[in-house]
């Protein structure tokens, strides 16, 4: 038989047990937090705690802590735990239960847990960014980057609006990397980020700025986004952002980069809308891209445009000097230093590469020089580069930028092609015209350049070695100086050396037109000096000289007051031509005003400098002083095969020499007499007929070629005849200066039975040696 105490016992023990399994008799209640999120310091937050029942009395907890903090028996069946003013301590995770009041009570499971995360503003904030756009074409892969000053941390990236909990990352360094794989219209949204120091997991930084990634539809495409005007803005001046589209009936939204608040939007009504901004501050100063939407809800978006950098200046600061050392083409691999000069110590220089915001490196200054070292040179740091500098303050003022310099980077492998503008010269507005490039090797892909470009304007693959890069409806934009350079198509690219440069000049027509003149008059002896005198509207400006079908460069000068003279030294007939002349202005040197009127520069037959007759025959048409003047009687044709000289001397042979020639000619060959003086009489009877030769004056001496009265002749004529008539010297004396040479015309007309007019037996004339 049980004795009582051991019922008792056994009593208490079931009774135990039934209180114990009395607390799991109620199910775990529901728990919130209200706001979500990272509370800041000072902030107010409430933590709710629902359950089923009513008349029950709900405990708070906190991880950590041995006992309830606090408990409460609402009416019904949610009770409220307000938390005012957050301190850092409030942060941690919490949980709550329910019971009922009675003694001995039986207590519910706890509720899951939630967290509550204070924001310490003594945190730096981090940095976030998307890598390459914030618009992406769906199905691609997005990487939104965080950035902060510490390693010990743990990154969270947060996405506005999303209810999900956030995704984390431990740092690798001081960043954390989040992936988005083939992104959908619902990764769209607004991103931040913030990080947690591990050994306080419920302390925050404050979130980073946000990041908009948008999900472009590829079937809209970008707009173009431009300055106007362009350029660096002066301070408290005006500036209008332009985006245009195909975008009639959308909706366009302008932003500014790490600015949320700097965006704003406007309904199109047709392909450009305009954001004026009248007086530019400080704050104005960032990089703008604008996109386009349908009205829709959720809207379908475009791709952004490129950005457009807004930057405001100080006329004070001048612009720096940017060179490479050492300069010239880079070999791949190898270094070279970019140099930034100006006065500029305290102050921070910034190095940027055109046509690619990704790579911009700053540097505070301590001097007048900077330097930028790549230390091994890739194929991506090829490109045009310029730097300026800044101020310290926030939002910074710009110095204007330099001069850009051009990096390119080669392996040598490649002799450079040859590059030609075809046709050459000054290019009309609204013309055509077209770069050719050209090298030894098929297969290749030819890449046109512009100075001042960062990268190429173009490309072609053409199937020989000869690439045409057209140009149609030239504009002012098209003026400067191209190269060319080509790579292979295939493997890793090797590039040769750049072309020589040409250069395209563009005409505007809106620019006046010079005036040209000659000095004196348009026909100059040879050996003189001419000058031609080019006059325009403008100082400012260059003046070119052209001359007429010459393939050399025009020559240039810049003007005194608002002309140039150009002086041509000892004119030769190489000089003559049709001259005319042009300017363009200094701050824009690819365009030229249309050219003036021509002016003819004759050179003038006669004497040149040395007194010595000149022998090549010359042009008719010319007339004046040093010229030809047909209307003067008593003048011949120069011949074009004059007589020879006497062996010995250089006097020619008179008439007299001539006759003692016969007769000698005849004593000593008899047979020969009778045909000698046939031909001495022919001579005399045709010959003869003119007289003697006139004896020219002193004044008469120098030479003047004219063409000779036309004669009347039958069709059976032969050729002219000439022979020379000259002087004796003086006895006595020595021989006078060379005198010109004076010819004769014997004009013989044969009749058709082959006789001669002056009688049978007179053979046909011969020139006299």
């Amino acid at each position: 038989m049980v004795s009582a105490l051991t019922v008792l016992l056994l009593g208490c023990w079931l009774a135990r047990q039934s209180g114990v399994s009395g607390q799991g008799s109620y199910p775990k209640p529901s728990i919130s937090v209200s706001p979500g999120g990272v509370i800041p310091v000072g902030g107010n937050v409430t933590i709710r705690c629902r359950n089923q029942r009513l008349g029950m009395r709900i405990f708070l907890y906190k991880a950590g802590d041995g006992n309830y903090l606090t408990y409460t028996d609402p009416a019904g069946s949610e009770a409220e735990f307000p938390i005012t003013s957050a301190r850092r301590e409030h942060g941690g995770s919490y949980t709550c239960r329910y019971s009922n009041r009675t003694i001995g009570a039986a207590s519910s499971e706890p509720s899951d847990p939630v967290q509550i995360i204070v924001a310490d503003p003594s945190l730096p904030r981090p940095s976030i960014s998307l890598r390459l756009t914030g618009v992406t074409a769906p199905g691609a892969d997005a990487t939104i980057r965080c950035q902060g000053q510490r390693r010990d941390v743990r990154f969270f990236l947060h996405k506005a609006g999303d209810l999900n909990p956030q995704r984390h990352m431990d740092t690798a360094g001081d960043r954390a990397e989040f992936r988005i794989p083939t992104v959908g219209r619902q990764h769209g949204g607004s991103y931040s980020c913030s990080y947690r120091p591990r050994s306080q997991p419920f302390i925050s930084s404050q979130p980073s700025d946000s990041v908009q990634l948008v999900v472009a539809e590829p079937s809209y495409p970008k707009p173009n986004i431009s300055l106007r005007p362009s350029g660096r803005v002066t301070l408290w001046g005006a500036v209008t952002i332009r985006c245009e589209c195909r975008c009639a009936g959308t909706r366009v939204l302008l932003s500014k980069a790490g600015d949320p608040n700097a965006q704003r939007s406007m309904d199109s009504v047709g392909d450009v809308v305009e954001f004026p901004i009248r007086n530019v501050s400080r704050g104005d100063v960032g990089s703008y891209s604008c996109r386009y939407s349908t009205k829709w809800d959720p809207p379908v978006w475009s791709e952004p445009s490129d950005p457009v950098e807004l930057m405001v200046t100080e006329p004070s600061y001048p612009k720096p000097f940017i060179s490479l050392h050492p300069s010239g083409p880079v070999v791949l691999g190898g270094a070279v230093t970019v140099r930034c000069e100006c006065q500029c110590a305290g102050t921070r220089v910034l190095l940027s590469k055109t046509g690619d915001p990704d790579i911009r490196r700053s540097m505070d200054s301590a001097g007048d020089v900077v330097e930028f070292p790549i230390r091994n040179v890739s194929r991506g740091d090829s490109g045009s580069y310029s730097c300026q500098y800044s101020t310290k303050w926030d939002p910074p003022i710009w110095s204007e930028p330099s001069d850009p310099v051009e990096l390119v980077v080669t392996e040598g492998s490649y002799p450079k092609p040859s590059i030609s503008v075809s046709p050459g010269g000054v290019i009309p507005m609204g013309g055509n015209v077209t770069i050719r490039c050209r090298h030894q090797h098929l297969g290749m892909r030819f890449l046109l350049y512009k100075a001042g470009d960062g990268n190429y304007l173009t490309y072609t693959d053409p199937a020989g070695s000869e690439a045409e890069f057209p140009i149609t409806s030239a504009r002012r934009e098209h003026g400067g100086n191209y190269t060319c350079r080509y790579s292979n198509r295939t493997g890793r690219a090797a590039f040769s050396e750049p072309s020589d440069p040409v250069q395209i000049i563009v005409a505007d027509p809106s620019l006046p037109r010079p005036s040209i003149s000659l000095s004196f008059t348009s026909v100059t002896t040879p050996g003189a000096d001419a000058i031609i005198r080019c006059q325009g509207p403008r100082r400012d400006v260059r003046f070119f000289l052209h001359k007429a079908g010459d393939q050399n460069p025009p020559r240039h000068m810049d003007p005194a007051e608002d002309g140039a003279e150009f002086r041509i030294p000892t004119v030769g007939r190489q000089h003559g031509g049709s001259y005319s002349c042009s300017y363009r202005n200094r701050s824009e040197p690819f365009i030229s005003s249309q050219p003036s009127d021509t002016v003819q520069l004759m050179v003038a037959e006669g004497t040149n400098p040395a007194g010595t007759q000149q022998t090549d025959p010359p042009p008719t048409e010319l007339a004046g002083e040093g010229g030809t003047d047909p209307t003067q009687p008593g003048m011949v044709p120069t011949p074009s095969h004059p007589g020879n000289a006497r062996p010995g001397g250089s006097e020619p042979l008179s008439l007299l020499d001539l006759t003692h020639t016969i007769i000698t000619g005849m004593s000593v060959a008899a047979a020969g007499l009778l045909l000698l003086l046939v031909a001495f009489v022919c001579y005399r009877r045709t010959g003869g007929r003119k007289g003697p030769a006139p004896r020219q004056s002193r004044e008469s001496e120098a030479v003047k070629a004219l063409p000779s009265q036309p004669q009347e002749t039958d069709s059976g004529a032969e050729e002219l005849t000439y022979t020379e008539l000259g002087h004796q010297a003086k006895p006595g004396g020595s021989a006078p200066a060379p005198e010109p040479v004076l010819y004769a015309t014997i004009n013989v007309s044969w009749r058709h039975d082959g006789q001669s007019p002056g009688g049978a037996g007179c053979p046909p004339p011969t020139p006299i040696a």
